[in-house]
């Protein structure tokens, strides 16, 4: 039988009273439309385009092993109290009051 533990509290999680809540968080980089390649003006009709292609793939290839490198996938196993205070403050910022005083 498998035993869950709340990756916050780390008290355990019992299958028949409690309820496990599952977390996924996934980063990675954002590709705006228009930044995977550099497309070249029309009027070049006698560029060498097997060159260009090659050199397109090439950069495309150094993309993924960068984009790749960037991205993480994390998963967590809550309790309902923890689940309760992540959706309140998924990013964990500090929610004290901020003052601000004038420069007198």
């Amino acid at each position: 039988m498998l035993h869950y533990s709340c990756d916050l509290c780390k008290r355990p999680i019992d299958a028949k009273t409690g309820t496990r809540h599952v977390v996924k968080i996934e980063v990675f980089p954002a590709v705006e439309d228009g930044q995977a390649c550099e497309c070249h003006g029309a009027g070049e009709d006698d560029a060498d385009h097997l060159e260009e292609i090659q050199e397109i793939l090439e950069q495309i290839d150094g993309e993924d092993a960068e984009f790749e490198d960037a991205t993480r996938s994390m998963r967590f196993d809550l309790c309902d109290a923890c689940r309760m205070r992540f959706v309140k403050n998924p990013l964990g910022a500090k929610s004290g009051k901020h003052f601000d005083f004038s420069q007198n």
